[in-house]
């Protein structure tokens, strides 16, 4: 069975879809897994990064004349999904921008949550790992998906409302049964300089501190305190002047411009973004090991 790993913050712009993408991209081209990307926002940003726009045109005809659906009617069970391959390691369930009109209605009903584990469970078993990027809480999908998931990480940029979005979130994924699912296996600090070490402490004491927090509040402690002792992640996702033309530009056949880009018509990654990602990829492997032991 796939790994789902949900990337999740009730606040949006804190770089939930940057750290999918880079995950997803390394995790498919650095470590060899078969990774499936499922665009849960109605902004389909994450779409955008795989998919360049003349080959989602195609895509479009091709759902409709096979009679597949994407992403959000695929998850309120009204179809089976198209699944775009990027390269031979990476695909995607896509989004797409007229769901922005219509996520407002849409509604994962409890019981859906468990037969749409199960069908990618059963259906999609080629992949080693599933990421969810997800909307912010401005839409009501976030809450139901979450708890298919594997493993929860939350990217937290340097401001007082990404760790008050931390403290709600932690506080609704324990506050609803089941209340052990699913782990949270770290926050990623977002969005830093290099220089910014001082910076960079303080916020590691208020993320620990929202959480010790947002736990109490039920009267528990994070469940992996022993095994992980720090529910920050050790490796910080520094801002890169690259990452934030991810989406912003057209592909392009110059190095180190987008993640992913079309080259003689053959799809290829940033070897330097790939390369600066690959450590704080490796302590997402190691956490999610550590909590599959612990919590088995």
């Amino acid at each position: 069975m796939p790994r789902i790993v949900a990337i999740a913050n009730y606040k949006g712009g804190v770089g939930k879809t940057t750290l999918a993408s880079v995950i997803a991209a390394t995790l498919s081209e650095k470590f060899g897994k078969k990774v499936l990307i499922i665009d849960a926002d109605p902004q389909s940003n994450i779409t955008e990064v795989f998919i360049p726009p003349t080959s989602f045109e195609k895509v479009l005809g091709y759902a409709k004349t096979q009679q597949k659906v994407f992403s959000l009617e695929w998850i309120v069970g009204s179809g089976e999904p198209i699944v775009y391959r990027a390269t031979e390691n990476l695909a995607i369930v896509p989004s797409k921008p007229e769901y922005i009109g219509l996520a407002k209605y849409l509604i994962v009903p409890a019981e859906r949550v468990y037969t749409l584990r199960k069908e990618i469970d059963d259906k999609l078993t080629e992949f080693n790992y599933v990421i969810l990027d997800l909307p912010p809480q401005m839409y009501g999908l976030i809450g139901p998906l979450i708890k298919m998931a594997s493993a929860l990480i939350t990217p937290v940029t340097k401001t007082s409302f990404a760790l008050t979005a931390l403290y709600f979130l932690i506080r609704d994924m324990r506050g609803t049964p089941p209340n052990d699912k699913p782990p949270f296996i770290g926050a990623v600090l977002t969005r830093f300089r290099t220089v910014e070490k001082a910076n960079i402490e303080i916020y590691r004491k208020r993320v620990r501190r929202i959480v010790e927090e947002a736990y109490a509040s039920y009267g528990m402690k994070w469940e992996l305190e022993e095994a992980l002792k720090s529910p920050i992640f050790e490796r910080v996702f520094y801002a890169h002047p690259k990452l934030a033309d991810i989406r912003a530009l057209p592909f392009d056949p110059s190095e180190n411009v987008r993640l992913i880009r079309v080259l003689r018509g053959k799809t290829k990654y940033s070897s330097q973004i790939l390369s600066f990602v690959e450590p704080l990829v490796t302590e997402v492997e190691k956490r999610i090991e550590i909590a599959e032991k612990v919590l088995q």
